[in-house]
């Protein structure tokens, strides 16, 4: 499956990706607003590779592999989704996340992407709500949830960190 927009390619997620995964989740720079902060293991993101092949054949949907070149690796738009609980919404919704390579920084790429894989789950029903989590310092990602349309739900706090939900439902 592909999503194309003015300037990128989004790929659905396959076996061909990890080498990728794996060297920009090595970069502290795009790490430092994920989980710990810290660059993932091989182990950890050979896991979180294989979670979204998985996800991939159950739902149907899943991972993008964001390319602004043809062969380029430019980033990554997530999808996965989550149980009434797991969202802390209180109802299902799909989780969308990104990264962007530094490379691709300040060039837009992430609301392109990002845009058009919001569509893309509203006209495929993938979902009726989209969750965004965020640290709220991490200014270029609170545009880009800005910018899409989602709204603030709640915060909390993960690991000393302090994190915002967003949602954003389906047009009617």
């Amino acid at each position: 499956m592909l999503i194309t927009t003015e300037r990128l390619t989004l790929h659905a997620w396959s076996e061909d990706f990890f080498d990728d995964l794996f060297a920009l989740a090595q970069l502290p720079e795009t790490v430092r607003y994920v989980g710990t902060g810290e660059p993932w293991t091989r182990e950890y993101t050979l896991a979180k590779h294989r979670a979204t092949l998985e996800h991939w054949a159950a739902h149907g949907f899943g991972w993008f592999a964001v390319s602004a070149a043809p062969g380029s690796f430019d980033g990554v738009v997530s999808l996965v989704r989550r149980d009434a609980t797991e969202s802390g919404l209180g109802r299902p919704a799909v989780e969308m996340g990104w990264w962007i390579a530094p490379s691709g920084w300040g060039r837009g790429y992430a609301t392109e992407a990002t845009s058009a894989v919001r569509d893309r789950v509203f006209e495929a029903g993938w979902a009726d709500s989209l969750l965004a989590v965020y640290e709220p310092v991490n200014k270029a990602s609170a545009r880009v949830v800005e910018k899409l349309g989602f709204i603030p739900h709640s915060k909390f706090t993960l690991d000393g960190r302090v994190e915002q939900r967003a949602v954003l439902d389906r047009p009617r």
